[in-house]
């Protein structure tokens, strides 16, 4: 029988989140179904009682965690659960004061401070260990043999504006849900797909010490401590990375989706790759991943195409075709 493993560590959450300002707000819940829709769902009986963004339960930079979620849902109604204790499931309320053409970017933006995190502050920075960011919104780490493991999900959900949320404005700055599952003391056997992977794994395969195989005493004892500063560390950049977009914002407009498209681009490991696009009726195209567009599509010279699943490919002159993650079902290499 697996060890019970310890909660986060709320002190040290509320010290490093709390009380230094970078989040408004800060719960934790034992169990729930889905962090994202929990908010969600918060934030829709708030607008049907008339309550105004400014005397909201949930205001912008308020962060759900939860030790447990059973019915977690991403992109396109995929479900999943997370064992007690083994991941972080979180999700944001955001308000930023961003031009609503740019909260596209904000999942990808996320992305962009959980590989920071990893990279700096677990090391997974190396040749045969890199912590990358695959369009649209997943967190990989790369292995030594070339293919790349999942080890985090992002998912955003635009919400209806609040009203009152600027002075003199009828609607305010739109309203985002961004929830983040991060695999982080998981083995292989609980792991959802042979194509994922959790930190604790990449920090054994790191020390040498092989596949994971269950957490010891030790490992035990400090996986609380791990997870904890694991999401502080990950919530610490992306205020500090939001705040920055907004003071851009504020001054220079023009220039927030050619900086959101260069710190994307430092992480993204997607561009240059061969890419099979599925697509929502069956259909596919496939080709090299070119660059990213200013609206966060993906660009790629499409050189084959299936009209349907049972369909063979059809090759085609080359043509560039941008996809935003909304027209996408997969993502996959290609050979």
């Amino acid at each position: 029988m697996r060890t019970a493993l310890p909660p986060l560590d709320e002190t040290l959450l509320r010290d490093r989140l709390l009380r230094t300002g970078i989040l408004a707000k800060l719960e934790r819940l034992e169990s729930v179904g889905s962090t994202n829709q929990h908010l969600l769902d918060a934030l829709a009986a708030e607008a049907n009682a008339g309550r105004s963004s400014g005397h909201t339960a949930w205001p912008h930079l308020s962060v759900l965690t939860a030790e447990e979620q059973t019915g977690g849902r991403g992109r396109l109604g995929r479900t999943w659960s997370s064992p007690k204790g083994s991941s972080l499931s979180t999700s944001l309320v955001l308000c930023p004061q961003l031009d609503p053409a740019h909260l596209g970017w904000v999942s990808m933006l996320a992305g962009c401070a959980l590989v920071d995190t990893l990279r700096q502050d677990c090391g997974l920075n190396s040749e045969t260990q890199r912590a990358v960011l695959k369009w649209p919104n997943d967190v990989q780490v790369t292995q030594a043999d070339g293919t790349a493991k999942k080890i985090s999900g992002i998912l955003a959900a635009a919400v209806p504006a609040r009203r009152g949320a600027l002075p003199g404005s009828q609607t305010g700055p739109g309203v985002v849900v961004v929830g983040i599952g991060i695999n982080v003391l998981l083995d292989e056997a609980q792991l959802p797909l042979e194509s994922a992977t959790s930190l604790q794994i990449e920090l054994r395969r790191a020390a040498g010490a092989g596949e994971s195989r269950g957490l010891d005493a030790a490992a035990t004892a400090e996986g609380g401590r791990l997870r904890t500063e694991l999401l502080c560390g990950f919530l610490e950049r992306f205020a500090q990375r939001l705040r920055e977009l907004e003071k851009l914002a504020a001054v220079a407009p023009d220039a927030v989706a050619e900086t959101l498209r260069a710190q994307v681009g430092e992480v993204l490991a997607t561009i240059g790759q061969q890419v099979r696009v599925e697509l929502p009726d069956g259909g596919a195209a496939r080709g090299v991943a070119l660059a990213l567009g200013l609206d966060g599509g993906l660009q790629v010279q499409v050189t084959g195409q299936r009209a349907a699943a049972e369909q063979d490919w059809v090759p085609c002159d080359p043509q560039t075709k941008t996809f935003s993650a909304g027209d996408v079902v997969h993502l996959r290499p290609a050979p």
